[in-house]
């Protein structure tokens, strides 16, 4: 079942205008769709528009690995730093303001720069000392191999003959 808002018929003028109150409250209500749409959707864009970025990432596991692909165009990687442990992978780094031309001023700007730090639980017992890292085309793949005890193990069923 779908609720609803109720609207009063005196909420609408005349010429077909909202008025001031009801325009506020539709407002509201369009805040919390979207926020029970997107639930960190909205304060991740008011934290990107604050400076801080963070690069989006990709996380895949087969039965010996777990894989970490994160988009990192324009960064060096040098600037890349990752730590590891059991649980949990970090990937921050810094991507430096590059100036063309000091003589223009900036008409339209959605390029993010700074620092970014990423921590990411994984799904299962990492090997600290098997992990590799690949930079290529501004992709940077993380390659964690797991421990055996991670490892999934297939347990056989048998039928017993017994009622």
């Amino acid at each position: 079942m779908a609720l609803v808002p109720w609207k009063s018929k005196s909420a609408e003028r005349p010429e077909g205008r909202q008025s001031p109150i009801a325009e506020f409250r539709s407002e509201v209500n369009r805040l919390f769709d979207s926020f029970l749409r997107e639930p960190f959707g909205a304060l991740s864009e008011s934290v990107a528009s604050w400076g801080r970025w963070a690069p989006p990432l990709d996380v895949s596991e087969s039965d010996s690995e777990v894989i970490v692909r994160a988009e990192v165009p324009g960064i060096d990687p040098k600037d890349l730093e990752i730590t590891v442990t059991e649980d949990r992978l970090t990937l921050s780094g810094e991507k430096k303001e590059t100036i063309e031309k000091k003589d223009r001023d900036v008409y339209h700007r959605e390029s993010r720069y700074g620092n970014f730090s990423r921590t990411i639980p994984l799904p299962a017992s990492i090997d600290p000392a098997h992990v590799s890292a690949d930079y290529s085309h501004g992709v940077l793949k993380v390659t964690l191999k797991k421990t055996p005890s991670a490892k999934a193990k297939k347990i056989p069923v048998k039928a017993s003959e017994s009622r």
